[in-house]
């Protein structure tokens, strides 16, 4: 069934040809005979005689002496085609854009939905990306800028939960990549690492407190541990990608060993290509041989010398296993910075993931 832009289309039209038809054949009806056929798109065969000149045409006529128009027929003839012509061009374009419905939100907050895995592709010997196919090829998983999916999964005989964020974004279309480091007595990691291709997981979503808006601050800083990479590096990219976007980044990324540093080239890319607006510090339990970031774990002097102060405008955001974030609270505690709540909100000073 139509939609209310095709059937504006439809009525549009109806009513330009409806204009065009009484106009030849009641006002001026020695103007069929001038008009170009294919303007009337076949509706013209046989030129019939000119008939003689209605009461309408003799009034046009006296109104064309005063307005010192010679030939009125000859004006709408040449001004009918183009404005049939624009008008078509116009309708068209609404047709077309109505064609197009609008799709659904894939996710549902409240009730879990299952996609297959697509694809793997392994990072490292416990990390890899998992992409999952979406409905239809021109869905996009809809996820707000900053927030986050639940996963769930029956594991012995009992449903377990975690929260992962999407390393895609909304303008991927017909999947969803997510970013998992497997451990041996992880639940929900390793039932995804597991997974072969075809098989679904469960997903519903979205959910956190925290929302991106371009201009919402005027620089961020973020610390960011292991997988928790995953949520900064969803909104680097938003931001880092729109061009009209002027946001600074700071981060720091601590990982234990070398490999175990999650989209290394992508974040790598990202700071060269847009050294004004983005810096990466990397810090390691263990680094090897030739190193030139940070050793050991984050520190207090870390993030007094690599971030912003506390200062308003900006805004600091967390993301790490639970002993790194109970570190850097009580770090920020020493910087001045105000305490991180409970439950944080969008617009507190620090955030945490």
């Amino acid at each position: 069934m139509p939609n209310s832009l095709q059937n504006l289309f439809l009525l549009s039209a109806f009513a330009s040809f409806s204009v065009l038809y009484f106009s030849t054949h009641y006002f001026f009806p020695g103007l069929l005979p001038r008009l170009d056929p294919a303007i009337l798109f076949g509706s013209y065969q046989k030129a019939p005689p000119p008939p003689p000149p209605s009461t309408f045409e003799k009034i046009t006529m006296s109104a064309s002496a005063v307005l010192g128009v010679n030939d009125w027929k000859e004006l709408l003839t040449g001004n009918l085609g183009m404005l049939l012509s624009s008008l078509t061009a116009v309708l068209l374009g609404l047709w077309m854009a109505g064609g197009k419905k609008q799709r659904k939100p894939v996710l549902d907050t409240k009730e879990y939905r299952e996609f297959p895995l697509v694809e793997k592709i392994v990072i490292s010997p416990n990390t890899a990306l998992y992409r999952f196919g979406l409905p239809r090829s021109d869905d996009v998983i809809g996820l707000p800028i900053g927030q986050h999916i639940t996963v769930a999964a029956d594991i012995d005989n009992k449903t377990v939960a975690r929260s992962y964020t999407p390393t895609s974004s909304n303008e991927d279309t017909g999947h969803f990549d997510l970013v998992v480091k497997s451990y041996e007595k992880g639940n929900i990691s390793k039932y995804i690492g597991n997974l072969k291709l075809g098989d679904k997981i469960r997903v519903r979503g979205p959910k956190g407190q925290f929302k991106y808006t371009p201009g919402m601050v005027s620089e961020f800083s973020m610390i960011s541990g292991g997988t928790g990479i995953t949520p900064m590096y969803q909104i680097i990219t938003h931001i880092l990608y729109n061009v009209k976007d002027s946001t600074k980044i700071n981060l720091i990324y601590a990982n234990v060993n070398f490999e175990d540093i999650l989209l290394k080239n992508e974040l790598d890319e990202l700071a060269k290509t847009h050294k004004d607006r983005f810096s990466i510090y990397y810090v390691l339990n263990n680094p090897p041989a030739a190193w030139n970031g940070g050793v050991g774990f984050v520190s207090k002097e870390m993030i007094e010398e690599k971030l912003h102060k506390h200062q308003e405008g900006k805004q600091l955001l967390i993301c790490g296993p639970p002993p790194m974030v109970t570190a850097m609270k009580k770090h920020l505690g020493e910087l001045n910075f105000p305490p991180a709540q409970t439950v944080s909100k969008a617009h507190d000073a620090v955030f945490v993931f």
